[in-house]
């Protein structure tokens, strides 16, 4: 077959012999529950995923502690902020702020207060007047405590002054305290200040005339002059805040080294893996839950896709496990291509082999759902990659489209690499599309080289489906065209067994398929799995095949010398012995399934009427002369009973003359109708709109294989007497068709009417 080949015998006996290992094993462990083993099923790829996910996604710590040597290259898994290196550049910009002062207004109180004070103590010291004089000027004295810058001469003076007089020195020193204090009072101005009160400038005239008293008020003003101008806290911290806040954070990037390996491990560096989460023995168990509830999520969705539109894929627990050990295998081989990243940079995103997944799973299972498993790993693997993750994730999904798309018609192992093709090519105008967006030119290097490495995923993609189709096909036992068409190379050794030891078996094989495929591409069904199981429906009579009768080209019929009993035993036989040698072969299922069901439980009724001729019906057991079935449970094994049974019917009847069309039209519909009242279609679902249709189809193809010959000049002439037609006297026997269909030749039975009598075999 084009593009078509057979894996190795040996291949597949490791194959066969590792599947059977596997049935045994999974047969001891087996759950009866079918809920509980699709529970188990779920937890086992749960855990899978979140271990894959886990290694990917979380942050990978390393066991290093401040002025240790790294033991690997650290590398930034995400964007992050470098604290201490941001820390330290705010405390620089904060420190640039100059610090902020502001008038202190209790100092002038406390002055104020003072002075007054100052001029009480005058007046009660001046009301001890039952003290003499030198008594009160020393107690004056002490009470202001104004050192020997006063002379004790002016506070005799304060004690013996009006009271007028001191009411204007008292408000001149207040006045004088507030014009002084009013202003910002820095220490070092404190100097200046009281040079000035001495000069009276700026402002701080006096109104007292009496030069001790003026020098009094300027000593006490003096004394009491003080700092006013404190630090305003509030706003320094507020405006060193608001500095520190406006410089932007150091930022380490992405898949930007940290510490390299071999290198001691800074306190800046050490903060920054526990900003990370990559410091200390132990997983980060947040980042590992996370994990664990998108494993959940993407399993869930899985399972509702199944749940709502493939529930028969539910109860196939072969199935959903070959589901879940492609959606593993393709992660795992994306992990492979991450090691490519040194080497490729951001390119190694586009090398990972999403369509592998989605085009294995149309090609095993079904197309919408490699559609949903390509869209979950297109995000899983944008979210690990080293690109940009819309970017990653929408190279990916259009790669997995494509390919799940490409293959949903598969004949030849070319059309693998025709996908591959296609996948590079949706690759590429993804990949060029995002630069695009990104406002690159495409003069650069970086586009031009990740679209080279697109073009090589679909190359490696179709590589790699090839090199496991086989596998996954005979390890699950999955039926596809591919293997249906390797099924049918006429090199397999039961279809040349066939040929070389059942000649007349293998034609009416290739009339029979003929049949199967032309009704079932009318009527919709697999018509590849039709033609090919219609192949291999009667490979049993290889074991004996001169008793059937279009084997017996000598023209002795061995059937003539056994009871009637033995003659059906060995022509229902051919059943079991078919059966037999499709599993010696390791056929798939789905082929050994036309075997018995091609006869379902039909009777072999000539030889069922002659035992009951010969022996008495009463001891004749209708049961030993049917077929031990099943009846037909697939629309494609219901076209192969009825074309079976048409093409040896419409043989039969042809070999006493040609037929016309509606002679094979009547004989088509009245095997149909026959199989049909038998019960035999009960377990498909063929529709009687698709039987009808089924019967047109033989017609038309028996028509042109029996179609009536016209006698050339030459054999009229009797020039060709080895075509010319045999006289009637010659010719072999009549055909006689059983109920099962197949009419055969029945050496000395032709006293029936065609079409009446059993096929033998």
């Amino acid at each position: 077959m084009r593009g078509c080949s057979i894996p190795s015998p040996t291949l597949m006996y490791i194959i066969h012999e590792l599947r059977e290992r596997l049935r045994r094993l999974l047969g001891q462990v087996r759950v009866k529950n079918a809920r509980l083993r699709r529970g188990l099923l779920g937890g086992l790829f749960f855990a899978l995923l979140t271990l894959i996910l886990g290694t990917q996604l979380a942050p990978q710590r390393v066991d290093v502690h401040p002025f240790e040597v790294a033991p690997r290259d650290i590398v930034a898994p995400r964007d992050i902020v470098n604290r201490v290196a941001t820390e330290r550049k705010r405390e620089a910009a904060a420190k640039a702020v100059p610090t902020f002062f502001k008038v202190d207004p209790t100092v002038r109180q406390k002055a104020q207060l003072a002075v007054a004070d100052a001029f009480d103590q005058i007046r009660t010291v001046r009301g001890q007047t039952t003290q003499e004089i030198k008594a009160r000027v020393d107690i004056l004295t002490a009470r202001l405590n104004l050192g020997s810058a006063v002379p004790s001469e002016t506070f005799a003076s304060l004690l013996a002054a009006d009271e007028s007089l001191l009411t204007v020195a008292r408000t001149d020193a207040l006045a004088l305290t507030d014009s002084v204090l009013s202003r910002e009072v820095h220490k070092e101005d404190i100097a200046d200040l009281r040079t000035r009160i001495d000069q009276e400038s700026d402002g701080f005239k006096l109104s007292v005339r009496e030069s001790w008293l003026k020098a009094f008020v300027k000593e006490l003003v003096k004394f009491r002059v003080q700092p006013n101008v404190v630090e305003d806290t509030e706003q320094t911290e507020r405006i060193r805040k608001a500095a520190a806040l406006s410089e932007d954070p150091v930022m380490w990037k992405k898949d930007q080294v940290i510490t390299k390996k071999g290198e001691p491990v800074t306190e800046e560096q050490y903060a920054m893996l526990q900003d990370l989460r990559m410091v200390g023995s132990r997983a980060d168990f947040r980042s590992w839950l996370g994990t664990a509830v998108l494993s959940l999520i993407l399993i869930a969705l899985t399972y509702i896709y199944l749940w709502r539109y493939r529930s028969d894929l539910l109860e196939q627990d072969g199935k959903l496990f070959m589901l879940g050990i492609i959606g593993v295998t393709t992660l795992l081989l994306c992990l492979l291509m991450t090691a490519f990243t040194e080497t490729l940079e951001t390119g190694a995103a586009y090398l990972m082999p999403i369509a592998f997944n989605s085009m294995l799973v149309t090609i095993l299972l079904d197309n919408k759902l490699a559609l949903l498993q390509g869209a979950v790993l297109a995000v899983i693997v944008g979210m690990s990659s080293g690109v940009d993750p819309i970017n990653a994730t929408l190279v990916a999904l259009v790669g997995s489209t494509v390919g799940s798309f490409a293959v949903t018609r598969v004949e030849s192992r070319s059309d693998i690499y025709r996908a591959g093709l296609l996948v590079s090519a949706g690759n590429i105008i993804a990949i060029m599309a995002v630069y695009l967006l990104k406002a690159y030119s495409i003069l650069e290097l970086a586009p031009w080289r990740d679209a080279g490495l697109g073009a090589a995923n679909g190359i490696i993609v179709a590589v790699l489906v090839t090199g496991a189709l086989p596998f996954f096909e005979n390890l699950f036992g999955i039926v596809t065209p591919l293997k249906l068409l390797e099924l049918s190379n006429p090199n397999h050794p039961l279809l040349k067994k066939l040929l070389v030891e059942a000649p007349g078996s293998y034609h009416h094989t290739i009339l029979v398929a003929n049949l199967c495929e032309a009704a079932a591409e009318a009527i919709g069904a697999d018509q590849v799995l039709a033609r090919v199981g219609a192949y291999y429906h009667d490979i049993g009579k290889t074991k004996r095949p001169y008793f059937f009768v279009e084997n017996q080209f000598a023209g002795e019929n061995p059937h003539t010398k056994l009871p009637p009993s033995l003659s059906a035993l060995i022509i229902t036989s051919h059943v079991k012995d078919g059966l037999e040698m499709a599993r010696e072969a390791r056929l798939p299922q789905e082929i050994i399934d036309f075997i018995p069901e091609h006869h379902g439980t039909s009777l072999v009724s000539y030889f069922y009427h002659m035992a009951s001729k010969n022996g008495g019906s009463e001891y004749v057991l209708e049961e030993d002369f049917r077929y031990d079935g099943p009846r037909p449970r697939t629309k494609e094994t219901a076209i192969c009973m009825l074309a079976d049974g048409c093409e040896a019917s419409v043989r039969a009847i042809r070999q006493k003359g040609p037929l016309t069309l509606d002679q094979i039209e009547s004989q088509v519909r009245r095997i149909i109708d026959d199989r049909l009242k038998q019960g035999q279609l009960d377990n498909c679902d063929l529709t009687l709109r698709e039987l009808d249709v089924i019967a047109k189809v033989f017609v038309r193809v028996l028509s042109g294989v029996h179609h009536a010959r016209v006698e050339y000049p030459a054999e009229m002439q009797g020039k060709l007497p080895a075509q010319a037609e045999a006289p009637a006297a010659e010719v072999p026997a009549p055909a006689q068709a059983d109920e099962s269909g197949e009419g055969k030749v029945d050496g000395g039975l032709d006293q029936q009417r065609p079409g009446e009598g059993d096929h033998l075999g």
